[in-house]
C-alpha cells in the first residue's frame, strides 16, 4: 500500500461531502424540477385516461434501464475512475455499454407487446396496444441514455456535479416541448418522440462537457477485459436491478384496479422520487469520490461512521417530507396536477394512493444511501441481499390477494423497503464494530 494511502487519504472532509452534496443537489432539483414539469404536462393534456396509463407503461421499462445503469456505471466504474491507479480505458468501458444498449433497443422494439402484457396484465387490450406502440419509440433512446451514464460517472469522478446531476435535465425539456408541439397531430407519441430526441441531445451535451477531460487523461489506463467489466459491477447492477423492480411490481398490481390506476401511481411515484432523488443522489455522489480511496485500506470506521451519519439525516428529512405528504396530499395533488384533463376525480385516486405509497420514502433514501455507499467502500453482498429481501417481500404481498383496493397498494412496497433497510442498518453497525486490522 502506498503512503499516499496511509496519510492524505486518511481522513474524509465532511465539508466536500457536504459542499459537493449541494452543488449535486441544487443541479438534481433542477432536472427533477423538469421531470415534475414533465409528468404535470402530462396530467393537463391526458389526465387519468387509457392514454396517460399507456404513456406510464412505455416509459417504464425504459426508466428502469437508465436507472439501473445509471447506478450501475457510476457507482461500479466511478470509485476506479476516481482512482489514477486503477484508471480503465474509457473505451474499454464504453464499446460493450453501447453495444448492450443496441441489443436491448431492439428488444423492446420487437417484444414491446409481450413486455407490456407483462408490467401492465391489467390494462385492456386497445391501451395495451397503444403502449406497445409508444414503447417502440422510447426504445429507440435507451443507446443514447446509457452512454450518458457512462460520461457522468466520469464527471462525478472528478468531482464535477452540476452537468452530470442535471443530466436528466434535456431529456424532460425535450419531452415536454414535444409534447405540446405534436399533441394536437399525434396525441400522445408526441411524448415519446421528445424524450427520445431529448436523449441524443442529452449525449451530444455530455460528450462535448466530458472531452477535455479525456483529452487530458495522460495516466498510463489498465486494460480491462470483458470479463472483468461484466464482473466488476455485477453486484451494483443486481442491486439497482432489484431496487427498480420493486415499482415495477406495485404498477402491474396497480394496472389491476381499472383505468387511472396505472397512471395514477406513476404520478405518485414522481411525488415521492422527486425528494427520493435529492436526499439520495446528491449524498451518495458526493461521498463516493470521498469513500473511493478506502477500498484499498483495511481500517473503515471513520467510513462506516461518515455513511450512517448521511443515512439518518436522508432518512429524517424524508420523515418529514412524508408527514408532510400525508396532512397535505389532496391540496399538493390539487394544486400540482388538477386542470385540464386531469379532474377532481383523478385527485381523490392519486390521492388515496399517495397516502399510503409515501412512507416508502424514508426506508428507500435510508437504504440507497447506505447501500450506494457500500459499493464505494468494495463491499457487495449486502446490500443486492436488501435489495432482493425488499423485492421478495413486496411480490409476495402483491400476489396474495390480500390488497383490495388501489389505496393499499404501497403496503407491500413500505414492508419491503422497510424491512431491508433495517437489515442494511444493522450490516453497517456491525461493519463499523470491526476489530481494527493491521495495514
Amino acid at each position: 500500500m502506498s503512503t499516499a494511502f496511509g496519510t492524505s487519504s486518511a481522513r474524509i472532509s465532511e465539508w466536500k461531502v457536504v459542499r459537493g452534496g449541494l452543488v449535486a443537489g441544487a443541479a438534481i432539483f433542477g432536472g427533477q424540477l423538469l421531470g415534475f414539469v414533465r409528468q404535470v404536462v402530462i396530467a393537463y393534456l391526458l389526465g387519468t385516461g387509457p392514454p396517460a396509463d399507456a404513456l406510464s407503461v412505455a416509459f417504464a421499462p425504459v426508466d428502469l434501464w437508465w436507472a439501473v445503469l445509471a447506478t450501475t456505471v457510476v457507482f461500479g466504474f466511478g470509485p476506479l475512475l476516481a482512482l489514477p491507479e486503477q484508471t480503465p480505458a474509457f473505451s474499454d468501458l464504453a464499446r460493450p455499454i453501447f453495444r448492450l444498449a443496441v441489443a436491448v433497443s431492439v428488444l423492446f422494439i420487437f417484444a414491446a407487446e409481450p413486455l407490456v402484457r407483462l408490467l401492465a396484465p391489467g390494462l385492456s387490450a386497445e391501451t395495451i396496444s397503444q403502449a406497445a406502440q409508444l414503447l417502440r419509440v422510447t426504445a429507440t433512446a435507451i443507446p443514447a441514455l446509457s452512454l450518458s451514464t457512462l460520461f457522468t460517472a466520469l464527471l462525478y469522478s472528478k468531482r464535477r456535479f452540476a452537468f452530470a446531476a442535471f443530466h436528466q435535465g434535456m431529456v424532460n425539456v425535450s419531452t415536454v416541448v414535444g409534447a405540446l408541439l405534436l399533441h394536437s397531430w399525434i396525441g400522445a407519441a408526441g411524448f415519446a418522440a421528445g424524450y427520445a430526441a431529448g436523449a441524443w441531445l442529452q449525449l451530444a451535451a455530455a460528450t462535448s462537457i466530458s472531452w477535455p477531460i479525456l483529452r487530458g487523461r495522460t495516466a498510463a489506463h489498465r486494460r480491462m477485459g470483458l470479463r472483468e467489466l461484466i464482473l466488476g459491477p455485477g453486484p451494483v447492477l443486481s442491486y439497482s436491478l432489484l431496487i427498480g423492480l420493486s415499482p415495477v411490481v406495485t404498477r402491474a398490481l396497480a394496472s389491476t384496479f381499472g383505468s387511472g390506476s396505472t397512471v395514477a401511481f406513476e404520478y405518485c411515484l414522481k411525488l415521492t422520487g422527486v425528494p427520493l432523488a435529492l436526499l439520495v443522489n446528491s449524498l451518495s455522489s458526493s461521498l463516493m469520490s470521498e469513500l473511493a480511496p478506502f477500498r484499498l485500506r483495511k481500517n473503515r470506521r471513520l467510513a462506516v461512521g461518515v455513511i450512517g451519519r448521511a443515512a439518518i439525516l436522508s432518512a429524517l428529512a424524508a420523515l418529514a417530507v412524508v408527514l408532510l405528504m400525508i396532512a397535505l396530499a389532496p391540496l399538493v395533488v390539487s394544486v400540482l396536477f388538477e386542470r385540464g384533463r386531469f379532474s377532481a376525480a383523478s385527485t381523490r385516486t392519486v390521492t388515496d394512493i399517495l397516502t399510503g405509497f409515501c412512507p416508502v420514502l424514508v426506508a428507500w433514501a435510508a437504504l440507497d444511501v447506505i447501500s450506494r455507499s457500500m459499493f464505494s467502500l468494495g463491499e457487495w453482498r449486502i446490500p443486492s441481499i436488501c435489495a432482493g429481501l425488499a423485492l421478495l417481500i413486496n411480490a409476495a404481498g402483491s400476489l396474495s390477494g390480500m390488497i383490495s383496493s388501489a389505496q393499499w397498494i404501497g403496503l407491500p412496497v413500505v414492508a419491503g423497503f422497510s424491512t431491508a433497510a433495517a437489515v442494511a442498518a444493522v450490516c453497517l453497525w456491525r461493519l463499523g464494530i470491526e476489530p481494527k486490522r493491521a495495514s
